[in-house]
């Protein structure tokens, strides 16, 4: 986290930057929660038990997130 207070208003943008190219694999993941996350990944591979997603907006309160793959219903590349 970039900030522990956070935006609560802030609404984060589920694009890409098209003047800034990603690195990584572009990627989505949805939660079991519902939740989704749309960001970059170097390191997923389906039956590992998890994997470092780096957000796609990079107003984002968020660096980058460990996502633990028993907690997501849905992980795609986009």
């Amino acid at each position: 986290m970039k900030d522990f207070t956070g935006g609560s208003h802030y609404q984060e943008k589920k694009t890409f930057d098209t003047v800034k190219p990603a690195v990584g694999k572009k990627i989505k993941v949805v939660f079991k929660d519902g939740e989704e996350l749309i960001g970059t990944t170097q390191g997923y591979q389906p039956g590992r038990p998890g994997f470092f997603v780096f957000p796609a907006d990079p107003e984002s309160n968020l660096d980058r997130v460990f996502v633990f793959s028993a907690s997501t219903c849905l992980v795609s590349f986009v």
